[in-house]
């Protein structure tokens, strides 16, 4: 039979341990390379290329972030471009027209109705106290700008069910590409 004090000491760090990581916030993800950009050419998806999205998603983005600002831009594309190619991209520009597509097309599968959400935007603008009047039609026009650009990028209904299949794999990835600031 053990003794109390070590039973009960036992408990209190089982206690603590399980505790300390109950009450950690989840690791931050892998940083986003390009938030709201559309891609410069639209890739047409297919389930090979959503799988590769994913698995190099973390080890490009890692590459990226080690980079020394201070690198040559020849030596930073060389070795993203190295980085994207173990993953079957073309190049790190073909990995991030990917990241960029399959971002847009998860915002279209998740929010099929851009002008509604954008019309509603448009009307909480006047009720802004902070902002002036010339603010205000700025941050109006922006809207109205950010629209035609949303609906000129619509995906492919191809791309849009591939998508849909991944949802929730992609989930992550698109809520660190919607948090700018």
């Amino acid at each position: 039979m053990k003794p109390p004090g070590i039973v009960v000491t036992s408990v209190l760090l089982t206690v603590g341990y399980a505790g300390f990581f109950a009450t950690r916030p989840a690791p931050p993800l892998a940083p986003v390379i390009e938030r709201y950009q559309m891609p410069d050419r639209a890739v047409a998806l297919n389930e090979e290329i959503v799988t590769r999205f994913l698995y190099g998603y973390a080890p490009v983005a890692a590459a990226q972030r080690e980079l020394d600002e201070d690198d040559e831009a020849s030596v930073r594309t060389a070795i993203l471009d190295a980085k994207a190619r173990e993953f079957g991209f073309a190049s790190y520009a073909d990995w991030l027209d990917t990241n960029n597509t399959i971002m847009v097309t998860y915002h279209w599968a998740t929010h099929p109705q851009p002008q509604q959400e954008v019309e509603k935007a448009i009307a909480s603008v006047p009720t802004m106290v902070a902002l002036s009047p010339e603010q205000k039609a700025e941050a109006i026009n922006g809207l109205k700008s950010g629209l035609a650009q949303i609906q000129n990028a619509r995906p492919s209904l191809e791309n849009i069910v591939i998508v849909e299949r991944h949802l929730r794999s992609l989930k992550p990835f698109y809520n660190q590409w919607v948090r700018q600031q």
